[in-house]
């Protein structure tokens, strides 16, 4: 055998076995979990309000970091260093998964006359601008872990372009079970949680 077709031939068993140990490894990778946060449209209202006031108000895109603008379920861990399960990933990135949230509720509030999506075309009285700050499962020095949404929201007269009102708020839910699953239960908590005291402080702040 001459030392072109051995070469060959070594090169050949080479990428046969490659191709079967990357078969191997993809055959026992488990499957990806998808989640879903819950934007509340099967749930009865959330929030009491009084009558609708004459108000249109569109909702402005939610931002965040590039790490919510991903599909990663993130959990941050007693050292505060910042990981993502490797087989489970949001529906929808986080900033998007809010936006949802924020509409429907405030759609089945009965606050305003409209509730406006960033997209609309129709002009609204108030805009409400939000940041959101932390969308994750955060772990204590015991084990326990709790999810976290933190946001920042502004509330914008249209008309003179000033600020009307700006608040925080946050909302923390136990984790029952430690892994991505128990993340996603308390993060649709947390959600729902931060949207129905948007509503609250909507409603005061409008009077």
């Amino acid at each position: 055998m001459t030392r072109n077709r051995w070469r060959k031939t070594q090169v050949f068993a080479l990428l046969v076995t490659l191709t079967l140990a990357t078969g191997c490894t993809f055959q026992n990778l488990p499957p990806m979990a998808v989640y879903a946060i819950n934007p509340g449209w099967n749930q009865g209202n959330q929030v009491q309000t009084a009558k609708t006031r004459p108000v249109i108000i569109q909702i402005a895109p939610v931002r965040g970091s590039d790490a919510f603008s991903s599909k990663d379920i993130l959990y941050t861990d007693k050292r505060q260093r910042q990981h993502s399960y490797a087989y489970s990933r949001w529906r929808d990135a986080p900033v998007k998964s809010m936006q949802a949230v924020f509409e429907e509720t405030l759609e089945k509030s009965g606050l305003f006359r409209a509730v406006l999506p960033p997209t609309s075309a129709s002009r609204a009285d108030l805009l409400l601008e939000s940041t959101l700050f932390e969308f994750g499962q955060f772990f204590a020095e015991d084990g326990s872990s709790k999810g976290v949404v933190r946001m920042r929201f502004h509330l914008v007269d249209n008309v003179s372009k000033k600020v009307v009102a700006g608040k925080e708020l946050v909302a923390m839910m136990e984790v029952d079970a430690a892994d991505a699953s128990g993340a996603a239960a308390a993060m649709n908590q947390a959600a729902l949680s931060v949207a129905r005291s948007l509503v609250v402080w909507l409603r005061d702040v409008t009077k």
